[in-house]
């Protein structure tokens, strides 16, 4: 699928550079390549400058070299190696926070890539979600009344109280925006949180303590949940490994809502298995699907058959208020590219 349409946002206030002015009406071309870019595009086209070319293309193996090859903006999520080249790129715009699918070689040298944000709140909301719902048993329970119309875990029948989240102990591993707004609502509902993070934090707004990235240890045993919310990267890749799970408490739930590669995925099957931690809230994955297979499994092992699983699609951020708060962040980067004012969110130049 491709369209070419002409089509002008909120502000952010982040680390930003400035770039040559040059004139708003002066031609330049933007692509939107594959489908979360072509749906941006559908959701941002009257907020661009008017006077900028759009070419989307929802499926990258209709990208033509004719049209890389006359791209100054690249609005993605995934740049590849076997993709036609872009020599004339200037700019990538992700419509993501990761940018470890953009293939940073195969762009020219020097082009800043910038990401886009507004997933914060709603990751937030997913982490307290999964707290209260492993406290209080809530799957369980509504399950067995729904089918069974068991009152078991009832005062009815004197069954087991169950949990609550009050006076538990949060540890978040990484202290990004992310963290930060799940520590917030953590505190309001009564949790202690700690957190570990790779550069220095200060404590406070909600949290108790940070330690550096290196004292995890230190903190894993203390938890009643991990959180983790870290960026992937080389010191984060398999940061939770089979050592480290036997840190962590039997009866603890570990929460997963950054990359699936951050923990060892052998290793958390069988902690869950044998029992070795007491749950997982899992958003993230080691497989995705493809267009050979749509519903890939997102594991090789069958964590869908273990009953102290919370299982998800990645989609722990995927609100309608996310989708509007990304796209006006995309539009307004985009356009203040092509006046030729400071980008926000650059994440790194190639």
């Amino acid at each position: 699928m491709r369209r070419a349409i002409s089509t002008a946002s909120s502000a952010a206030n982040r680390c930003c550079i400035s770039l040559p002015k040059r004139d708003a009406g002066s031609s330049m071309k933007a692509l939107f390549l594959g489908n979360v870019a072509a749906d941006t595009a559908n959701g941002i086209r009257a907020e661009l400058i008017p006077e900028l070319q759009v070419d989307i293309i929802a499926d990258p193996k209709e990208l033509s070299p004719e049209i890389a090859a006359a791209t100054d903006i690249l609005v993605t999520n995934i740049w590849r190696a076997d993709y036609p080249p872009a020599p004339r790129v200037r700019l990538v715009q992700s419509v993501a926070t990761g940018i470890e699918w953009i293939e940073q070689a195969t762009l020219p040298r020097g082009v800043p890539i910038c990401n886009a944000y507004g997933h914060e709140t709603a990751i937030a909301e997913y982490v307290l979600m999964v707290m209260l719902v492993w406290s209080h048993r809530f799957r369980e329970i509504e399950s067995d009344f729904r089918l069974h119309s068991s009152w078991r875990p009832s005062w009815v029948h004197s069954g087991a109280p169950h949990g609550e989240i009050r006076g538990n102990t949060l540890g978040i591993i990484g202290l990004g925006r992310v963290g930060q707004e799940v520590a917030r609502r953590a505190a309001v509902f009564g949790c202690r949180v700690l957190a570990a993070n790779r550069s220095p934090r200060a404590a406070g707004d909600g949290v108790e303590r940070v330690y550096p990235l290196d004292a995890l240890d230190e903190m894993l045993p203390l938890c009643d949940t991990v959180a983790i919310c870290t960026a992937f990267g080389p010191e984060t890749e398999r940061l939770i490994d089979a050592r480290r799970l036997t840190l962590i408490k039997p009866s603890a739930l570990l929460v997963n809502i950054a990359r699936g590669a951050i923990i060892d995925e052998d290793a958390l099957y069988a902690a869950l298995r044998d029992g070795t931690i007491g749950g997982a809230a899992i958003d993230v994955w080691w497989q995705y699907p493809n267009a050979a297979e749509p519903e890939r499994r997102p594991s090789r092992h069958p964590f869908h058959e273990l009953p102290n699983v919370i299982m998800t699609p990645h989609c722990s951020g995927w609100t309608a208020g996310m989708v509007r708060r990304r796209w006006d962040e995309v539009a307004d980067n985009i356009n203040r590219f092509v006046r030729g004012d400071p980008l926000i969110n650059i994440v790194t130049t190639t």
